[in-house]
């Protein structure tokens, strides 16, 4: 540590103070006496080791709309990017001009209570929550923070997630009621558990079918931006070879062109069915729900269906109870007496 003084442009004397921690230099103007720059000294060091003091805590520095900007332009990639972008504005109406090392765990409570008054659901406080967690591990990593303020902050409770799924019957009803093309979208789906998105944009590139003993559908665009192969059963490659359509595109719709939405058909071929109270997404929890009714571990499903974390499955683990039952009873007369 150290106190110097410098002469100035304008004659006068200024007092710098320069300290190394932990690799970091700090060196600044202490004021005009060397007491004064002795005193400046010791309180930032007090507050380095304490932790208060932020590596960029100096004038200039970042305001959280500023880094938003550096991060939005670099998460634009990401196939969740308009709901990010979302997230990051709802965020910048509440923090806007503050800077990055002045948000404390206390402001973020703060931001809790401020959305919840406006009447927005503990699941859309939550993802706004983990959007900004993730915007200061990036700071971290980037150099424009060093603490993660969100991580000191408890997140809502959630109610469990909607699990409507359909019954074999009724499955059979939807696909026998589906116009032509929206058929092998709505058996693909049933069979796979793949999201409206990968099954609509889905090329013949990712397909592997042919000469390969475990037949599946390669997918690389996926919310979590990692690969993942999901395998297909018989039914899946019988309907894959059955469609020839001459387009790098599996799906074609009426005018033979890649799909963006079947939204109108979808809703068309359930008013035929007579099926209520239900999306397309519910085809990925009637693929899962019946995957481990019919013995799939939530291991597996979890792999296949590319959540990163166990506990989004864990809402199908109730629906393997039918089959222990099946397992056990096949125990039948082996043991008794």
């Amino acid at each position: 540590m150290s106190v110097y003084s410098k002469q100035r442009k304008d004659g006068t004397t200024a007092w710098y103070y320069d300290f190394m921690y932990k690799g970091v230099r700090y060196r600044q103007v202490g004021g005009r006496t060397q007491t004064q720059a002795i005193r400046a000294q010791e309180k930032l060091r007090e507050k380095v080791i304490s932790g208060e003091y932020e590596l960029k805590e100096r004038p200039g520095n970042i305001k959280i709309e500023v880094f938003a900007d550096t991060y939005l332009k670099r998460q634009k990639h990401m196939r969740s990017f308009k709901r990010v972008d979302l997230s990051v504005r709802n965020l910048l109406a509440f923090f806007r001009g503050r800077i990055l090392y002045q948000i404390k765990p206390q402001d973020i409570e703060d931001y809790i209570g401020y959305r919840l008054n406006t009447g927005v659901s503990n699941a859309t406080i939550n993802r706004e929550l983990a959007c900004l967690k993730r915007m200061y591990s990036l700071a971290i990593k980037w150099g424009d923070a060093n603490k993660n303020p969100v991580k000191e902050v408890d997140f809502l409770e959630e109610p469990s997630g909607r699990t409507r799924f359909l019954s074999e019957k009724e499955c059979q009803r939807l696909i026998q009621n589906c116009d032509d093309h929206l058929k092998p979208i709505i058996i693909t789906a049933l069979n796979t558990g793949m999201r409206k998105n990968e099954i609509l944009s889905l090329k013949w590139n990712q397909v592997h079918i042919d000469s390969v003993v475990d037949p599946s559908i390669e997918l690389d665009k996926t919310e979590n931006n990692k690969k993942r192969f999901v395998p297909l059963n018989d039914d899946m490659v019988q309907l894959l070879k059955s469609i020839k359509n001459g387009s790098p595109y599996v799906f074609l719709g009426t005018k033979n062109v890649p799909l963006k939405s079947v939204t109108k058909p979808f809703r068309k071929a359930l008013r035929r069915s007579e099926i209520e109270d239900f999306r397309f997404h519910d085809l990925r929890h009637t693929f899962s729900s019946h995957y481990v009714m019919n013995g799939g571990d939530l291991l597996s499903l979890k792999e296949i269906l590319g959540h990163a974390d166990l506990k989004m499955v864990q809402r199908y683990a109730h629906l393997a109870s039918a089959h222990k039952r099946k397992q056990i009873n096949g125990l039948n007369g082996k043991f008794s007496a």
